[in-house]
């Protein structure tokens, strides 16, 4: 069952074959010796993990966040560790920096943890029943990178390069701008190449973040610069996600945002 879950987070064009090289034990062990390789796992269930989280408590905290279980199954090309069932923070010892093969599932075709030769990944699928919402809040101008509305902390850099805003909203929009500098990460990347073409959206329970983005919207609009808040459930492929916010590529159709 968990080695067949894998086939959920494999690219449409190739489960076929992989349920039947998983389900014939002489051609199983020629796949796990090119685990270290494998590229055929769908982009859009990707999660990178930021360059400084990817460590073995790092990894398990935010597999928890992700309500993995306690105890993991692994399939791996090293003999020791495939098809054992092993506590998580074991597992992952067992796993992390050693550039080997190496697939951890937590939860069967919904959440698992991949390590090969030269990176590291959470992969996670959701229920299709099951829709996140992400939320959004930007201005009447368009960026050059991605060609979509910009967002509010780029309406802020830029009422203060105009020198827009006036009177005590600039202490009160410093203040905040400090308290976001402190409590939300700086994505680690905007694209999945050399185009910086990802988008930033907020999760819909990061409600302290929120609070505090319509405090700026109001110091925004009270300066002449007007805010919308955009929600979607398709923001695309997933270059980064930490816990309150996600930068995503939008899919070849493009991302259908909703006010």
């Amino acid at each position: 069952m968990h080695e067949l879950s894998l086939i959920a987070f494999v690219v449409k064009t190739k489960r076929d074959r992989y349920r039947e090289i998983l389900s014939e034990p002489r051609l199983r062990r020629k796949f796990t010796s090119q685990l270290a390789h494998f590229k055929d796992f769908d982009p859009q269930f990707r999660l990178p993990i930021p360059s400084n989280k990817l460590f073995v408590d790092n990894i398990a905290f935010e597999l928890q966040k992700r309500h993995s279980p306690s105890v993991v199954f692994a399939i791996s090309e090293d003999p020791s560790l495939d098809q054992k069932e092993l506590p998580l923070l074991e597992a992952l010892k067992e796993t992390v920096g050693r550039g080997m093969g190496s697939v951890l599932f937590c939860i069967p075709g919904r959440l698992a943890f991949v390590e090969t030769e030269d990176e590291r990944f959470i992969l996670e699928r959701h229920d299709p029943l099951e829709k996140r919402e992400y939320i959004r809040f930007v201005i009447d101008r368009k960026d050059k990178d991605c060609h979509v509305e910009q967002g509010i902390f780029q309406a802020v850099a830029r009422a203060r390069e105009w020198q827009t805003i006036t009177g005590s909203d600039v202490q009160q929009l410093s203040e905040l701008e400090a308290w976001f500098s402190k409590n939300l990460e700086k994505p680690t990347s905007f694209g999945r190449n050399k185009l910086r073409l990802g988008i930033c959206w907020f999760k819909t329970d990061a409600n302290e973040h929120i609070s505090r983005i319509w405090e700026m919207v109001d110091i925004l609009e009270r300066n002449g610069i007007y805010v919308k808040k955009i929600r979607t459930d398709k923001p695309g492929y997933v270059i980064y996600e930490d816990e309150w916010q996600l930068v995503a590529e939008p899919f070849r159709k493009g991302t259908v945002p909703r006010r």
